[in-house]
């Protein structure tokens, strides 16, 4: 079976890629995350590290980058870079020194971002089976569950999918032609990857399994290749010397055969997931075929083994080093996935087809393609909608003062996060700060595996709450429970009489149950900045802030 003669053209490419970005922008706005705005974890921190890079640029450019960072951290302690790189981070400040730094324009980056990989897949299929095919295949990948998630999700693994995208490409494109241009070119995206994201190392591997697949071993001796490979590391290494101890605080497993064998079982599955066991098994036969027919077209079999190699390096990385088992980890394969089940969906129609039907082969494609897009359709009739906290209301009133103030925010790690992102953009001059309760209240590591109590019961956190001068408490009740067993002493600190505090507000959450409080201090206060400061610097930060 050769390639289809058609290449693909930039405005065919470019609808392809708008039909994804209107697909995102639909998920985007069922999950109400224009709205509502950050529920993950990591959302708020991704967000912020990117606007600390902005508000460096403006603000404190020729400082100290450290220990800048490490004085945005005392008021607003949410910023992460360390534990990820930083290169997506500093793509976002450069857009945030043009663009409004708000959580709505966050959104419609990560929808543009998001929705990038569909170019390759056009690209591919286009190639290998024609442009109906290539269309059939960005509509699936587009709503395949984990692309939906990534456009309602403000992450780091979407822009991480589209650097190794295009990073496969130019390998198989150097495959084909090596040159010194592009060598360097798979060099620089594959140092982007790795600098965006810690799975981003996946890219080492695709060059392994691409020369497997083809037996093309002499590449293993290019000089080119091999300068490449040194200036990329280069690049990444100093980086990842610097930085291994705190990314390695983030592994929840312990590397060896039980979990790799775990972690193969269910990143196969969540790919199963997302494209049916139709899809999974269209996939499959395509790259049997492919084998078989090698030899008859070695081009072709040259891009679907670049292909299949990009979809082989993603599970034996996420296989192998222990850092967690979530389904969006498999996102860099999902593209390679759609690709080798719509060849297979191809291969199935001409089989089917009898001679003389044109139409019917289409057809087939067509149908095999609304088999594999069931669980996207159905993740869009499920999945609830992000809440509305109401917290960027709070942080805007609280800007609005033009008073510094010290508020602690209580909630799931989402919920504190989003509020720290909201109070940072309201107060680019740093006057304010906001405590963490989940770090006031409690001891945990960065996983949150490990949890420990500080106080023993209410009154000594009502104790503490003065000690600092707090002026401010909010506390988001998801579901209107409390989030941690911190969370009810703090709440049962400020029902006290001799609290100190008076109930503001509660704020009905929109779009799912909760309610958010709002508590002001009673009378005037004078918070103690030193000891607030105190308690927002990291000890591994202590010898940074010194340098100031």
């Amino acid at each position: 079976m050769q390639a289809a003669s058609n290449k693909p053209s930039a405005a065919f490419l470019f609808a392809a890629y708008l039909c994804a970005v209107g697909m995102g922008v639909l998920a985007m706005l069922l999950a109400r995350a224009y709205q509502a705005g950050f529920s993950g974890a990591d959302e708020p921190s991704h967000f912020l590290n990117g606007y600390f890079i902005a508000h460096y640029l403006s603000h404190q450019f020729g400082a100290n980058p450290m220990g800048a960072a490490t004085e945005f951290y005392v008021h607003y302690p949410k910023i992460s870079i360390g534990h990820w790189p930083p290169a997506y981070y500093g793509f976002l400040g450069l857009l945030f020194l043009v663009l409004p730094a708000t959580i709505p324009v966050a959104f419609a980056i990560n929808v543009l971002v998001a929705a990038l990989p569909a170019l390759g897949i056009a690209a591919a299929l286009t190639l290998l089976s024609g442009r109906r095919a290539a269309l059939v295949g960005v509509l699936v990948y587009a709503l395949a569950p984990l692309a939906l998630e990534g456009q309602a999700m403000f992450m780091v693994d979407q822009p991480l999918s589209a650097c190794l995208m295009a990073a496969t490409a130019v390998w198989i494109a150097y495959a084909a032609q090596p040159g010194w241009g592009k060598a360097l070119g798979f060099a620089a995206l594959a140092a982007l990857a790795v600098l965006i994201k810690g799975n981003g190392w996946l890219i080492a591997l695709v060059p392994v399994f691409h020369i497997v697949l083809t037996g093309d071993w002499k590449r293993l001796l290019d000089v080119k290749l091999l300068v490449a490979a040194a200036l990329s590391a280069a690049i990444v290494v100093p980086w990842y010397m610097l930085t291994a101890k705190i990314a390695a605080d983030g592994f929840n497993y312990q590397a060896g055969l039980d979990y790799a064998s775990k972690a193969l079982g269910a990143n196969l599955l969540a790919l199963v997931h997302n494209l049916t066991p139709v899809g999974a098994l269209l996939a499959l036969f395509a790259v049997v075929m492919e084998w078989r027919e090698r030899h008859a077209s070695p081009q072709r079999w040259r891009l679907v083994a670049g292909i299949l190699s990009l979809l082989l390096a993603t599970l034996a990385l996420q296989s192998l080093v222990p850092v967690d088992i979530v389904d969006r980890y498999m996102a860099p394969a999902l593209p390679a996935v759609v690709v080798l089940a719509l060849l297979g969906a191809e291969r199935l129609a001409r089989r089917l087809v009898t001679p003389g039907r044109p139409v019917a082969g289409p057809l087939v494609v067509g149908v095999l393609g609304a088999v594999m897009a069931v669980p996207g359709l159905l993740h869009l009739a499920e999945r609830e909608p992000k809440a509305d906290t109401g917290v960027a209301r709070v942080a805007r009133e609280l800007g609005a003062s033009g008073q510094p103030s010290v508020t602690v925010i209580d909630g799931a790690a989402g919920s504190e996060g989003a509020f720290i992102a909201d109070m940072a953009i309201q107060d680019p001059a740093l006057h304010s700060y906001v405590i963490r309760a989940s770090k006031l209240l409690a001891d945990s590591n960065f996983m949150g595996s490990s949890y420990i109590l500080k106080y023993g019961d209410a009154k000594q956190v009502q104790a503490e709450l003065r000690r600092l001068g707090v002026q401010h408490v909010v506390v988001v009740l998801a579901r209107n429970v409390a989030a941690y067993p911190h969370s009810s002493q703090l709440r049962d600190a400020l029902a006290r009489s001799d609290s100190g505090f008076r109930l503001r507000e509660r704020i009905a959450h929109k779009y799912r149950p909760g309610t958010t409080e709002v508590y002001d201090a009673v009378g005037t206060v004078v918070p103690d900045i030193a000891a607030v400061r105190d308690l927002g610097i990291p000890a591994k930060a202590t010898n940074i802030v010194k340098l100031q």
